[in-house]
């Protein structure tokens, strides 16, 4: 008896022991691959943010250097600074108090139309301020002060022609105001005259906020967090809702209550600016500071960065050359998202849990049954159908996964042909089952254009490593489908059996970025090319007319007294009046004429394979029309027409041969634009290009 209870016993123990472990046994793989797939996942969208983010804050600091590198080539500012350099000059009060109205109105009209400065100011060669335009209303005239101790002019007076002084980001202020606004940075560019004098500095202040006002994508996506610090750690950003985590034990919230009265809104925005990273994440500052990029996994966060440095990757900008201030350079941007756990995954989903414990369940309730009722085998057999039934049901519901998964799947053999391939790839292809599988090559359904790459990630994962290629399908229906492969090895004793392929439609994230780019080169308001645009179409417009020896001309046009019927009808109708414009100019052009908007009512034509006196003619019909097609300012809904009629002047010149860019064509068109201005507006003027 006693040895019969000892068996039962040991029976018992392993069928409770023995299911547990091979339940875990097929539990273990499946769970383990969805855990790794969440983390490939994490890692490319902790990527894929960490380059939106960095684009975004390129993009708005290249557009910074270069508004401040074309504000200082106005001549109109040169020869405000001239005759304030010059004694005699400064005697005609009556020409120097016009002057100033007019760089004055100049300054406080970028200041609406950039959006992006706290205060734009002009500083001559002895550090007097005599131009300050800013977010606050200043007196009618402010007195000149010095700004001769600041080190934004201090720099700038070392540098030469387009060159620019950046400073760190900072606290700074609004107006006049000492009171702590916004955070900014200080670019300052020296102004020469056209004898290559020294003239003085143009020093803008940048509110900082609104450029990295876009940076925070992660955080927003409720995602995770954007990290941007300088060369020695410091924290940039102007908020701390990416430290409130780490920062939880504080004491920051006892405090508030009691200094709620002392402290504005104003002054909790910078409450973590420039904080050393390394006294609140050291973490994150160590990963950071040990490369200039790469992806690092600290605790239960995933962190992806990269290092900009201002002084060297600039080439976007028309600056020359870029300073700043020692130890501040490169900037480090990271994206810090929470790192993907087997226990976070498995709590995603209750019924998930239900379902795994509900197996445990049934796996020890099957084992203890079997030992304890040998007299109900039949039940335990139609239990061991009914498990079985269940385990087929769960194979289907597996396989409808597979063939219906918002991704497409398939496996190729050694040779690169189709032995699997789900319903959701098929339909994207166009193509049947039995017309794809055992009868084609994958490589054949890769365009051309992308075969190389598919080709290398292919010889990558036969060799039985992992590997990941961005490649275009042809569609049944001759389309292009742009998709992301990731794929791996099945691997036995024997070596490669197939390769395993995961395939993602990257239609959406293409058109995204196509549009993105389209509306970096477009002006919103005209529907025109920007300045950029133009800069590239005329790189190659310049190279075709350097191979095929044609002439390439230019013309610049700006409306004439624009400032005057913004001021009389406001800017709503200025905005009608460059629409009108752009429409106006549009008919007159051939189709391979380019049409751009180059900021406020100044506009740039680039006429390929055109002479003088062609060019010339082009000019003079585009005034005659424009001059001639007055605008109607009346709301649609009005019963009569109000026509504001509004005339050009143009600047019209060539592009010499050897000019590698626009820049030279484009001063002496705007030399030829002003000519046109001093000689009572409504002209066409020709500028000959220097032999």
């Amino acid at each position: 008896m006693s040895l019969i209870i000892k068996n039962f016993w040991a029976r018992l123990a392993a069928a409770i022991i023995i299911p547990i472990f091979l339940v875990t046994g097929a539990l273990f793989p499946i769970v383990t691959f969805h855990w790794q797939e969440r983390v490939d996942s994490t890692r490319l969208n902790a990527e894929t943010l960490l380059e939106s983010e960095y684009d975004l804050l390129l993009q708005n600091m290249n557009e910074s250097f270069n508004q401040v590198l074309a504000t200082a080539e106005f001549p109109l500012l040169r020869r405000f600074l001239a005759r304030q350099k010059n004694p005699q000059a400064q005697q005609e009060n009556h020409t120097a108090q016009h002057d100033w109205e007019q760089t004055d109105a100049l300054f406080k009209t970028l200041m609406t139309h950039y959006g992006r400065y706290t205060r734009l100011t002009v500083i001559d060669t002895q550090g007097l301020e005599w131009i300050a335009a800013t977010t606050e209303p200043l007196l009618p005239r402010p007195p000149v002060v010095s700004r001769a101790a600041s080190p934004a002019f201090q720099n700038a007076m070392a540098l030469q022609a387009r060159d620019l002084y950046v400073s760190p980001p900072r606290l700074g202020t609004s107006g006049d105001s000492e009171a702590f606004v916004t955070t900014v940075i200080d670019i300052a560019t020296p102004i020469f005259d056209e004898h290559e004098q020294r003239l003085g500095v143009l020093l803008f202040t940048l509110d900082w906020s609104l450029i990295i006002a876009s940076l925070p994508h992660a955080r927003e996506a409720h995602q995770g967090n954007a990290l941007l610090v300088d060369a020695q750690g410091r924290w940039l950003l102007p908020d701390s809702d990416s430290d409130s985590d780490s920062d939880s034990n504080s004491n920051s919230n006892s405090n508030s209550n009691s200094n709620s009265n002392s402290n504005s809104n104003s002054h909790r925005e910078g409450e973590w600016f420039g904080r050393p990273l390394s006294e609140h994440q050291p973490l994150i500052w160590a990963a950071m500071s040990a490369r200039n990029q790469g992806t690092a996994i600290l605790d239960e966060h995933l962190l992806s960065f990269r290092s900009h440095d201002l002084r060297t990757h600039h080439y976007r900008s028309q600056a020359g050359m870029i300073v700043s201030e020692a130890n501040t350079q490169p900037w480090r941007l990271g994206i810090l998202l929470p790192h993907p756990s087997v226990r976070g995954l498995l709590q995603e989903s209750p019924l998930q849990l239900l379902a795994i414990a509900l197996v445990y369940l049934l796996s020890v309730a099957f084992g203890v049954l079997w030992v304890l009722s040998n007299h109900r085998l039949r039940t335990l057999r139609q239990r061991a159908l009914l498990f079985s039934h269940e385990a087929r049901q769960y194979a289907r519901e597996v396989q409808g996964l597979y063939e219906y998964a918002p991704c497409g799947y398939h496996s190729l053999d050694s040779r690169g042909r189709v032995v699997k391939i789900n319903s959701t790839e098929l339909k994207w292809l166009g193509y049947r089952a039995d017309e794809v599988i055992g009868k084609r090559y994958y490589r054949d359904l890769v365009t051309p254009a992308t075969r190389d790459a598919f080709d290398a990630t292919f010889q990558q994962v036969t060799m039985g490593r992992e590997a990941a290629a961005e490649c275009e399908l042809i569609c049944r229906d001759g389309r292009h489908l742009p998709v992301a492969i990731q794929a791996a090895a099945h691997l036995t004793e024997a070596g490669f059996q197939y390769s395993r392929a995961t395939v993602f439609d990257l239609s959406e994230r293409k058109k995204l970025e196509d549009r993105l780019a389209k509306q970096a080169l477009t002006d919103p308001l005209t529907g025109l090319g920007n300045r950029r645009y133009l800069e590239n179409q005329a790189a190659m417009e310049i190279a075709r007319a350097e191979r095929s020896r044609a002439p390439l001309a230019l013309i610049v046009i700006d409306l004439d007294h624009f400032k005057r019927i913004n001021d009389t009808y406001g800017h709503d109708v200025g905005d009608r009046v460059l629409q009108a414009f752009a429409a106006t100019a549009q008919n007159l052009l051939r189709d391979g004429d380019v049409l751009c908007r180059m900021g406020g009512e100044e506009f740039a034509v680039l006429l390929p394979n055109t002479t003088r006196e062609q060019a010339m003619h082009v000019a003079e019909r585009l005034r005659v029309a424009i001059a001639n097609t007055p605008t109607n300012i009346a709301d649609s809904s009005a019963a009569n027409e109000a026509l504001i009629a509004y005339s050009a002047s143009l600047g019209v010149t060539l592009v010499s041969a050897g000019e590698t860019s626009l820049q030279p064509a484009f001063i002496r068109a705007d030399q030829g634009l002003y000519a046109a201005k001093e000689a009572g507006r409504n002209r066409v003027h020709w500028h000959m290009p220097i032999a």
